[in-house]
Order: C-alpha cells, then structure tokens, then sequence
C-alpha cells in the first residue's frame, strides 16, 4: 500500500508541475500575443513588393553559396525575384552593411547569422522604423527563440516577408575603468562610421556628442539578449568556438562549469527609474535586495548618466549581474518578468555560497523558474538569484571583471552602464495562433 501512495504522491506532483508549465507558457505566449503591432505588409508602395537586403555571416556556413541559393529559390516561390545580399566581416559584423542597406531603398533587412548577427545588424536598424527579419544561423539564435522565428532558413525567410511584426527595445551597453581592452568592435563606433562615410557634412558636427535616444555614443555596444560582468562574462569569454561548433550551446554549459570559481564582487548598483518594490515582509522573495547608500556617500564615475530623484543605489555582493532584455534561454528562463517591448532592462543578481552547494541552489531556482516558480531567498540559502526591473543601470565593482554582451567578451572593466532605446525595432515574428484555431477540423 505504501508503494501505492508513493506512485499517487509522485503522480501529483508530475501533475502539478505539468499543469504549471502549461500556464506558464500559455502566461509567455499572451504576452507576446499583446506586444503584437496591427499587421501591416513590408510591401513598397511605389513597387508592390518587398525589397529585401540580406545580411549574411559567411563564416556559419560550409557553403555560403549554396546557402544563397537556397534562399533565393524561396524568395523567387513568395514572388521576390531579387534579394540583395551583403555579408558581413570580421571588421564590421554587420551595423555598417544594415546602414548602408537602408541608404539604398531596403523596405526589410534580414539578419542570417547568430545572436552576435542579429546584434550587430540591429544596431544599425535601430530608430529607423524599417522591417527587420531574423534568418536563425547559429549556436543560441536566442532572440530568435523569444520571438517565436522558426529555426528553418525557408521557414524564417517567410515570416521575414510576411506582414506580422512588433516592436523590440534594444539595449546600448558601455563600460568604463577598462583594464584589458575588447577585440569586439563597438556597434555604437561602426553605426557613427558608416553614417559618416556616407554623409560626412551631418555626421560631423556629431562626432563625441553624448548618446541620444537613437544616437549611440561610439563605445556603445548594442544589446538584444543579456549582458554582464562577472560570472557569466567569464563563462563567456571561456567559451571555445571551435567547440561551439562542434556541440553547440552545450560548450556554453562546459565553460560554464570551469567558471565556477569565479570571485564573489563586491559592487555598487545603480537603478534608473526602478519598478516599485513589492512588499517582501518576511525577506525571502526575489527582489535585488542591498545596502542602500546615500546620494553624499555614493562616488559615481566621470561618464554615469545623471541621476534623477528615481534612482536607487545599493551595494550587491554576487558572482554574476546581469542586464536582461529577453527572459528565456536555451533550456533556461533567465528573467521570468523580461519583456522585449516594455522599455526596461530586467537587472539579475547572482550569488553562491559553499562552492558546489551554492551553485546547485542556484541551477535548481533556475530551473524553478521554467514551470512558473519564483525564486525563495532564505537566510541560509547557500544560492540567490534576485532580480529588478528599471529603465537604465550601472553597475561598478571593487575589482575588474569580464564583461560580456550577447555572449561575446568585451574585456575586463569596473564598470557598465545601461541605458534602453524602446521600441528601437520593428522586427517580423510568425503568427501565434490561439488554442482554438490549433484544434483540428
């Protein structure tokens, strides 16, 4: 009989977690459902038709040729007899290419690349009020994933052209008190270069004028998924490519093991325009939780954005913090509140105590969170993970650490800054179709 309680026992709980991940996905899919924009076609109106420019990362195919190909028959089956393509360069990823695209007439530019791509061609998007599509051809494809875009190139090339779309913010993200300097390009410097090339009386009078809400400053690196310092920098900068290759997102977790032993930091987080704090009377939830310190005693750095009565400055001690524009990774709901329309970056405080203990407290919250459970930060938990959402951030620790953005390294700093553009992309998603249209017959 005992046997008898213990399968029903273990049936309800399979039951419940089962039914919670169902609410929790039909939760994600309405919130997507809402930031739907009213369709509109990516159609020229002096032409009839779409006029695409692809942008295309040679180096994630074995025959970028035959890939073209591919694409091209697809487009000449959805009526598009010609697609321009550009392909991108170790020098410029692909922000210069989208600027000069949209100088030539594109009505809709398609990024066909990874997440690093998909970056760099959205920064020279951002602002312009013109279509973007995402061609999924990489390792994580993350922003593809939260938006819904089908992993097949077919597949992606027909949402790209067709006439559903919504607005995504785009984060600029800029470190300062640099110690090793980054091999990665600045998307900020290459959007101001190619504007300039292309009109250089305009762009002069802009060269060192401060960031605005559509100008980069040239440092800034855009941001579409996730970035940080500390742990998930080293992880990232561990990352072998070659491995990538090989197994793909899975070298992501390999790295990820060897940077456990990464330094707790001791910093000072500054929140911009934070969302109000719940109330927490037992101390347990998951709000970022810290020392809060005085406008007198608080030493800001040379370059922070000024800051408005709004803010909130604390001291954090974690492994990782985090700057979340999209919530949900491979396998992983990083920031269970992110959405890519709202116009605020979801800040993640990572701790772990107890080397190995801590960081199994902190995979098992995090797996919580994939069936709708939030994190419960006792006392003597080993691992937190807390989180606060605000329209902007910096974040400066005692001691420099790896810096990262969209999972590429960009070198060792003290600080980082956030800032939102909202709303800076129209990008192309699939249609989501309600339950009741899913049904057959």
């Amino acid at each position: 009989m005992d046997g008898i309680y213990w399968a029903l026992a273990a049936s309800a709980v399979a039951g419940t977690i089962g039914v919670a991940r169902l609410a929790t996905c039909f939760t994600r899919r309405h919130r997507r459902r809402k930031a739907l924009d009213i369709p509109a076609s990516v159609d020229d109106p002096t032409r009839g038709r779409p006029r695409p420019w692809i942008i295309m990362n040679p180096s994630k195919h074995e025959d970028p040729q035959a890939f073209k190909d591919r694409i091209n028959r697809k487009a000449k089956e959805l009526g598009i007899d010609h697609v321009h393509w550009r392909e991108t360069t170790r020098e410029d990823p692909g922000t210069g290419q989208a600027v000069r695209a949209l100088e030539e007439g594109a009505s809709v530019v398609i990024a066909a690349g990874g997440d690093g791509t998909v970056r760099a061609v959205a920064a020279g998007m951002a602002g312009s009020g013109v279509r973007m599509g995402i061609i999924p051809v990489g390792t994580g494809n993350v922003l593809a994933g939260n938006l819904s875009v089908p992993d097949d190139p077919e597949e992606a090339l027909a949402v790209a052209l067709d006439r559903n779309h919504r607005a995504v913010d785009l984060a600029w993200v800029r470190v300062e008190d640099v110690t090793q300097e980054s091999t990665q390009p600045a998307e900020g410097g290459l959007r101001l270069a190619a504007r300039t090339a292309l009109h250089p009386e305009a762009s002069a009078a802009d060269q060192g004028a401060p960031a605005s809400s559509i100008e980069p400053r040239a440092d800034e690196y855009a941001c579409l998924v996730v970035a940080g310092m500390g742990y998930d920098g080293a992880t990232m900068a561990d990352t072998n490519p070659e491995l990538k290759k090989r197994i793909g997102w899975i070298a992501y977790v390999w790295a990820g093991l060897g940077a456990m032993g990464v330094p707790r930091m001791k910093a000072r987080l500054t929140l911009r325009s934070p969302a109000a704090r719940v109330a927490d009377p037992l101390g347990v939830g998951d709000q970022i939780a810290g020392d809060r310190i005085d406008e007198a005693e608080a030493t800001s750095s040379r370059t922070e954005p000024l800051r408005s009565p709004a803010d909130e400055i604390t001291r954090v001690e974690a492994r990782s913090v985090m700057f979340a524009n999209a919530g949900e990774l491979k396998m992983l709901v990083l920031a269970p509140d992110a959405e890519l329309s709202d116009g605020l970056i979801d800040v993640i405080a990572v701790d772990a105590h107890a080397g190995l203990l801590g960081w199994a407290d902190v995979t098992w919250k995090m797996l919580g969170q994939l069936i709708g459970l939030r994190p419960i930060n006792l006392p003597v938990s080993t691992g937190t993970v807390a989180f606060r959402q605000a329209r902007g951030a910096s974040v400066t620790a005692e001691e420099a650490q790896v810096c990262q953005v969209d999972g590429d390294a960009i070198g060792l700093a003290h600080t980082m800054h956030i800032r939102m553009q909202a709303g800076a992309l129209d990008i192309a998603v699939p249609v989501e179709r309600t339950w009741m249209e899913l049904l057959p017959g």
